[in-house]
């Protein structure tokens, strides 16, 4: 059993095709195929059911594709610990971030990160925070961007990295437009946008968006973007996280107001995994981010120390 052979089964389980996982990894169909036929005469087991449609892995496929990632996973870690501690501060990271958190912290963190640390390959993931947890237990992350209470009953380790309110955020021809503040329920007239995948996440923001009287449309999968032009080109109004003022312009962010509530907050943390070794790079996009947050968001710990500990 070689590192190249699971390298391999990895790929046919991702791209579920021969002859795409070949091409992906760099081979000849013929060479992935019979790495992976002589890995499965080897342990005896059928790993890929053949005969299906696209190609599925069996059921004890499926548990040895995982473990395979693992192994994978662990084995790039001592590399680059290894890397890390001759103070080669390079190498890839794959690095996943939930799409309420990406679109005004992911563009600066690159280009941080480009000037600091040009050796680094980051590799971003936007996707749903269900998709990002499962993919970080899986091993095809190596850290991931998430609200802290939705990893609570995952085995994966949350770095608490800062605290954000809830703004509403209202049309300009709306009756909050000239409050500077809003109260709860000032929202409660069934005028509100909501996306789906995100206000649905909150038990603060469920109790303002399922009203009895509710009759806007909604977005089920949209980003924050589309929800914003909602607002404004629809009326009404909707929830947005605090540091979303940074994608306003300039004539939006007037629009974007406080809510008087203890309650309507969330945490953010940086997520890894129990076995993470990467001490070095953990602490350099733990810089990276001190220097995007405002320092009044960010949590005590993180101004408190200067290094992370694993």
């Amino acid at each position: 059993m070689t590192f190249q052979q699971l390298e391999y089964i990895v790929a046919v389980d991702k791209y579920r095709h021969f002859v795409n996982a070949a091409t992906a990894c760099g081979v000849t169909q013929a060479t992935l195929s019979s790495l992976i036929q002589k890995l499965e005469d080897e342990i005896d087991v059928i790993i890929f059911d053949r005969s299906k449609r696209p190609i599925e892995p069996t059921a004890l496929g499926k548990k040895i594709i995982a473990q395979a990632n693992l192994i994978l996973h662990n084995s790039k870690e001592l590399r680059e610990l290894v890397a890390s501690e001759r103070s080669e501060e390079s190498g890839t990271l794959r690095l996943g971030i939930v799409s309420s958190v990406a679109c005004y912290l992911y563009p600066t963190l690159v280009k941080l990160l480009r000037a600091e640390h040009p050796n680094i390959a980051v590799e971003c993931y936007e996707e749903h925070v269900d998709t990002l947890i499962t993919k970080m237990q899986r091993s095809e992350l190596d850290m991931a961007i998430v609200p802290s209470h939705t990893i609570e009953k995952t085995n994966l380790m949350g770095i608490d990295l800062y605290t954000e309110r809830f703004m509403t955020y209202v049309s300009g021809s709306h009756r909050l437009s000239q409050q500077q503040w809003v109260r709860t329920e000032d929202l409660l007239d069934g005028e509100i946008w909501k996306l789906t995948e995100f206000h649905d996440r909150y038990p603060a923001l469920i109790n303002l968006t399922r009203q009895s009287d509710f009759h806007r449309s909604h977005l089920i999968i949209g980003s924050f973007p589309t929800l914003i032009q909602m607002v404004d080109v629809g009326g009404g109004y909707t929830i947005l996280p605090q540091l979303m003022e940074k994608i306003l312009s300039a004539e939006q962010r007037p629009r974007l107001k406080l809510i008087l509530s203890d309650k309507t907050f969330r945490t953010v943390s940086l997520v890894i995994r129990e076995d993470y070794m990467r001490e070095r790079m953990l602490n350099i996009i733990v810089s990276a981010i001190k220097q995007i947050i405002p320092d009044d968001m960010l949590v005590e710990r993180l101004k408190k120390f200067n290094k992370i500990t694993i």
